[in-house]
């Protein structure tokens, strides 16, 4: 047998993770899941909320890659994007899915050198604004001066 490459296991382990995903909501469509314990309390309150949300217009960046995925889906692909959106936030309120805070990250060595640097660039970018306003200010008290001056030279203060 051929060894797998790691995108090759990834898509599998994906694929796998999937499968299951969907055996499990396929038994909990069969056998029903009302008034179970395994139906979130966050669950029953969107399901009485009114049915469909109103849509507000935003701007939103993407990553190329992505819009590129759901643009080849063809038309309504932003409909698409709104429901990935809507289904990953509707696992969060059921605690599917957690985020930030129940993960324990470790950043990488690039990812800390990334920061690092980030720090660096953004600390010289803050002192050169911050001696450019200085300079500007000094710039504005010597006219201010200077106008000061004239003005009291022509109204013979």
């Amino acid at each position: 047998m051929p060894r797998q490459t790691r995108s090759e296991k990834d898509r599998l382990a994906a694929y796998h993770e999937l499968a299951e995903t969907m055996r499990g909501l396929e038994a909990d469509l069969r056998w029903g899941l009302n008034d179970t314990l395994r139906l979130p309390h966050e669950w029953q309150e969107i399901a009485a909320r009114p049915g469909v949300p109103k849509k507000q217009m935003v701007t939103i960046r993407l990553d190329e890659d992505v819009l590129a995925f759901f643009r080849a889906m063809g038309a309504g692909y932003l409909t698409r994007i709104n429901a990935v959106l809507r289904t990953f936030m509707l696992a969060r309120l059921a605690g599917v899915v957690t985020g930030p805070e129940g993960v324990a990250y470790a950043p990488s060595l690039e990812d800390q050198a990334y920061a690092l640097r980030r720090e660096i660039l953004d600390h010289a970018a803050a002192v050169e604004a911050a001696r450019e306003a200085k300079e500007h200010d000094a710039e504005m008290r010597e006219k201010v001066k200077g106008l000061t001056a004239l003005r009291d030279s022509r109204l013979g203060k």
